[in-house]
């Protein structure tokens, strides 16, 4: 009998772990609280054209079959069309996807787990369920299973501040990646990316400091402040004709877990992401793809 499998978020390792499943035989229900797919493989389309406003792309060695970006550093040398998000459309397809689904914290229902949304309504039973959610969310989501919940609890990861900009004229910059200093880590330019054309468009990365710091601050106050910072360091001339802010709470991977994922002892309930390994979208998939692999072995 084909158990009933559930994995809560749609983000690489959440989509992973779902093709896994499903190359397998498996018909995996993936739930996710957003609208869109990928987590942060995140592209906001504006006026100006589409703009990557999370992850600026993945490393080569990920067979997602993307657009290759030879100027880019290793971690970030292969992107998508229109945008990075077009990678998570590739890997969701096929796949049985609910969006806009937040999932509460799970219950036991006998050796299964029973799943509601934020209405309280039920979303049904399932033999096991696989959480890729960020390890404070993930903790929260497995408190039935209180050790393990304190396992996810010492992976740690830290916010980043996204500004997103785009220029009807075109600046004079280099369209390449720019390394920054202070309050901003870099500055990546879409027109550098493989198939953009159109007018100029920016994302720029605030460091982690600035990022903890500035938290809670309002999104327009961080995409003004950002700004600044950049155009100071940039020397841009006048002021950008799109000016934005993401704030991505768990974005980078502090301290991670230090192995693929973690499990109870019949596997019913497993959490990992790529806050188990690392920073890299690689990180992400291989955790996906263990705990895929991990269920399998336990089914038989």
């Amino acid at each position: 009998m084909t158990e009933r499998i559930a994995i809560i978020g749609a983000g690489l390792a959440g989509l992973s772990a779902a093709r896994a499943l499903t190359a397998a035989g498996h018909t995996p229900v993936v739930f996710e609280k957003s609208r869109g797919l990928g987590g942060r493989l995140a592209t906001r389309r504006t006026e100006f054209g589409p703009i990557d406003h999370g992850a600026p792309g993945i490393p080569e060695n990920v067979a997602i079959d993307g657009e290759a970006w030879p100027g880019a550093d290793a971690s970030m040398r292969q992107t998508g069309l229109p945008g990075v998000s077009a990678l998570a459309r590739k890997l969701s397809d096929g796949l049985e996807i609910r969006t806009q689904v937040e999932v509460q914290p799970l219950m036991r229902a006998g050796a299964a787990w029973a799943l509601t949304d934020q209405a309280g309504a039920s979303l049904g039973v399932f033999d096991r369920v696989l959480v890729t959610a960020p390890p404070v969310q993930a903790a929260a989501l497995t408190a039935a299973d209180a050790g393990l919940a304190a396992e996810v609890e010492t992976a740690e990861m830290s916010p980043l501040w996204t500004l997103l900009l785009a220029f009807a004229d075109p600046t004079g910059l280099e369209q390449e990646v720019l390394p920054l200093e202070g309050a901003l880590s870099k500055a990546i330019p879409m027109l550098a990316k493989p198939g953009q054309t159109g007018l100029e468009r920016w994302t720029v990365h605030a460091s982690e400091a600035w990022s903890e710091a500035n938290l809670e601050l309002k999104k327009d106050d961080a995409a003004q402040a950002l700004f600044d910072a950049f155009r100071e360091q940039a020397d841009v001339p006048g002021e950008p004709d799109y000016l934005a802010a993401h704030r991505w709470r768990y974005a980078r991977v502090r301290t991670p877990l230090g192995r693929p994922f973690v499990a109870n002892a019949e596997a019913s309930l497993i959490a990992g992401g790529d806050w188990a390994l690392g920073d890299l979208a690689s990180h992400a998939i291989e955790s996906g793809k263990a705990m895929a692999a991990h269920v399998l072995d336990a089914a038989g």
